[in-house]
């Protein structure tokens, strides 16, 4: 896979699992440019959450922090859990 695909493909698995806690996520793709999740705070403002490789693995970049994409379940209780708060 190409990495605009896995950074899209992590993404979507990340916005299943916050779906799944619940927690409302908002993924952009746009036509020029790379996939971005939006996590809405409870002040209604939304925060990004990355996808970046970094010596050949993923991590979610989330309020400067990063997070193993190996463990999205964990990922996004954190991300839920700190956007909400």
């Amino acid at each position: 896979m190409r990495p605009c695909e896995t950074r899209y493909a992590l993404l979507v698995r990340l916005a299943w699992e916050l779906r799944a806690i619940p927690a409302t996520a908002v993924l952009v793709f746009p036509y020029y440019g790379e996939p971005v999740l939006y996590v809405p705070r409870r002040d209604g403002r939304a925060e990004p959450v990355l996808a970046a490789q970094r010596g050949g693995r993923w991590l979610l970049v989330w309020r400067g922090g990063e997070l193993d994409a190996g463990r999205l379940g964990t990922a996004a209780r954190r991300i839920a859990v700190e956007a909400a708060a």
